[in-house]
């Protein structure tokens, strides 16, 4: 079995301010603001990446229990789809 590769979409675009990243969609002209960890993971969805690809580089950046790192993976994934920041490939 294949695990699923994510992406995110070229419809947004962002910069960073102060310690955020502040977003804004290019069709809908919704913007957002990413907290550190969405941006970590904005970042290692620059190319296809599995959950478990992005869990790692979670795991390198961030003091976090593994379990803990999963589920807000799981998470924030599922919203980021629904958000169309980013999607499976």
């Amino acid at each position: 079995m294949t695990e699923t590769l994510w992406q995110r979409t070229d419809q947004w675009v962002g910069t960073e301010v102060e310690d955020s990243f502040v977003m804004i969609n290019l069709e809908t002209g919704t913007y957002l603001t990413l907290n550190a960890t969405a941006n970590a993971v904005w970042d290692v969805l620059e190319t296809p990446q599995t959950q478990e690809a992005v869990e790692a580089a979670l795991l390198d950046r961030f003091d976090v229990v593994p379990e803990d790192c999963t589920t807000a993976v799981t998470s924030l994934l599922a919203k980021m789809r629904d958000m169309k920041l980013a999607s499976p490939v």
